[in-house]
């Protein structure tokens, strides 16, 4: 989840899209335009997509603090895993 102010509780869902191709993986954050993740497996996909997210929202170097957030799940159970 991202916390953000203007949402409840502080925290807005993200919707990652898995792609399985030629035994690897890769992802896509649908609410944010251009933000994308591979790996060779899930674990490394999912530390991939956590760490463009984080970069995706970091502000400016220099400028207000780092957005905090949690992958708080992973589903891979509507992919099609040929």
């Amino acid at each position: 989840m991202i916390e953000t102010p203007d949402t409840a509780m502080g925290q807005r869902a993200l919707h990652v899209d898995v792609h399985h191709e030629d035994g690897s993986y890769w992802a896509e954050v649908r609410e944010l335009p251009g933000c994308f993740a591979s790996g060779g497996t899930v674990a490394e996909l999912i530390e991939s997509v956590e760490e463009a997210v984080a970069l995706y929202l970091a502000p400016p170097e220099g400028e207000a603090r780092p957005v905090w957030f949690e992958l708080a799940g992973f589903d891979l159970g509507t992919g099609n895993w040929a």
